[in-house]
């Protein structure tokens, strides 16, 4: 059975409480330890939330912390002053950086990966995805553990103690910046490996803020870090069992088949289109494992008219009517949402959307996390479900058919990308990401859906889309994103 959590109620009034720990770390000899009390503790239960990967975050809890009169604590303390007293304005600044939003600066530091090292949307989903809940399990890990040693901030221990900047309401062990930042490297040293510097770097920078901040002790930091790892190599063991990295996921359809494409124009079948003419990408990723699906097969989407018939022809013929009478608003749409390679990706554009926005709305570190979670698992599944139907319909794409029957030499705004048409991936994540995100901030529901469908119309006048290409991923997202919300309604998260 679950420890119980000490309720706030339980707290409000008192003073600092006095306790004789029973198990100090740093052998106190019976002399009382500091417990955290606040009138309003932030996020007291967010311990008890539902996890994505770890199965029993009571399992991870560490040691306890040094006892408040032990020689170490006293040490950490000391050490603390030092820190505190050359603190420097470089030192400051990346303080203020961190106290921004630790899930945030981690996030906006993926999206320039994804960008720099140019990750295909579909892997960009997944890593965003994996980081996301890596950051999230570690959190709710760590406040496992705060609430249940209640450990109190340095500052209470020492009132001379100069503390730079807000620290949260909440116990002091573990730190949860160590925790959610060593989640995230972990997670990020196996999708980039060719940035372990800079992972390594950031990841310093989290551990060195909370203590030149003096909000932390060093052993709050140490601990949190442990922590984080082990949450860090649950999420990579999950990794290795999602078939991401199977070499038949560019080869092969999800039931093993070998991908063939059409060898040229005039069947309903993709075939490579111009100016690349680039093999069809990752044919297998319908197969991966998905978050909150059963499978990627889950949302069978209708056929698509009869190729040729009077529907057929309306709908390439709409492609070619839109391309020939784009106004400077539909111009500025396909450009803004077309998210190519070098970017951050459709679902990296959702992500900083959903960042931005809960900055505005001052989410804390928990809610921050679990937003990221919800929508990052939402995007990934629709990419999963979004390719298993594009291989399964094989659709060709609008740039062939209007070349084949309106114009030899029409190319579209917006660079075709190389995989089947019918449904459009960019409708499907901004669906999912659209819906999810009204939910959680019902006050933007509105700005949020025009988003979504702006995002989804931007296809069309880009010329890279049929509109049933767009009309059903857009359904797939949203179904994927109202299965997100159920579970998200059964977390635990007030």
């Amino acid at each position: 059975m679950r420890r119980r959590v000490l309720s706030s109620s339980g707290l409000v009034g008192l003073a600092l409480l006095l306790l004789l720990c029973a198990c100090g770390g740093g052998g106190s000899g019976g002399s009382p330890d500091l417990v955290f009390t606040s009138p309003n503790p932030m996020e007291p239960e967010a311990g008890t939330w539902r996890t994505w990967v770890v199965p029993d975050v009571t399992a991870l809890l560490p040691a306890p912390p040094p006892a408040s009169g032990s020689a170490q604590t006293q040490a950490e303390l000391a050490q603390l002053q030092v820190l505190a007293g050359a603190r420097t304005p470089g030192l400051q600044a990346e303080i203020d950086l961190w106290n921004l939003g630790t899930c945030k600066r981690w996030n906006e530091f993926q999206r320039g990966l994804v960008a720099a090292r140019n990750t295909n949307p579909p892997r960009a989903s997944r890593g965003y995805a994996l980081v996301a809940v890596a950051m999230y399990d570690a959190m709710v890990a760590a406040f496992d553990a705060k609430y249940f040693y209640r450990r109190a901030r340095p500052s209470a221990h020492d009132a001379t103690l100069v503390v730079y900047g807000a620290q949260s309401e909440c116990p002091s062990y573990v730190s949860e910046r160590a925790a959610m930042s060593a989640a995230a490297a972990e997670v990020l040293a196996y999708l980039f490996p060719l940035d372990g510097a800079a992972i390594d770097a950031l990841l310093q920078s989290a551990l060195d803020a909370d203590v030149n901040a003096g909000v932390h002790f060093p052993s709050d930091v140490t601990a949190g870090r442990t922590l984080g790892e082990a949450v860090g190599q649950l999420v990579l063991a999950y990794a290795q069992t999602d078939g991401a990295d199977d070499p038949d996921v560019g080869t092969h359809t999800p039931d093993g088949t070998p991908y063939a494409p059409a060898p040229g124009p005039g069947t309903a079948q993709w075939t490579p289109t111009p100016p690349a003419f680039a093999a069809a990408l990752l044919p297998g990723w319908g197969g991966v494992k998905t978050w909150i699906l059963l499978a990627g097969d889950d949302f069978v989407l209708p056929p698509a008219p009869a190729y040729a018939g009077a529907q057929w022809l309306a709908l390439v013929q709409e492609v070619y009517d839109v391309s020939q009478s784009l106004t400077p608003e539909r111009i500025f749409s396909a450009n803004f949402w077309a998210d190519g390679p070098g970017t951050a990706t459709p679902p990296g554009h959702w992500n900083q959307i959903a960042v931005d926005l809960g900055t505005l709305e001052a989410l804390n570190e928990c809610r921050m996390a679990r937003m990221l979670a919800l929508l990052n698992t939402a995007q990934a599944d629709a990419f999963v479900a979004c390719w298993w139907n594009k291989y399964h319909h094989d659709l060709v794409r609008p740039i062939t058919e209007v070349r084949l029957r309106h114009d030899a030499n029409w190319t579209s705004l917006v660079g075709t990308p190389p995989f089947p048409a019918y449904p459009s991936g960019h409708s499907s994540t901004s669906g999912a990401a659209s819906q999810i995100l009204a939910w959680l901030f019902p006050s933007w529901s509105i700005e949020l859906t025009f988003m979504g469908t702006d995002a989804m119309n931007s296809r069309l006048y880009g010329g890279i889309h049929y509109a049933i290409d767009n009309n059903g991923g857009m359904d797939l997202g949203r179904s994927i994103a109202n299965l997100a919300i159920t579970r998200a309604s059964a977390d635990g998260s007030p």
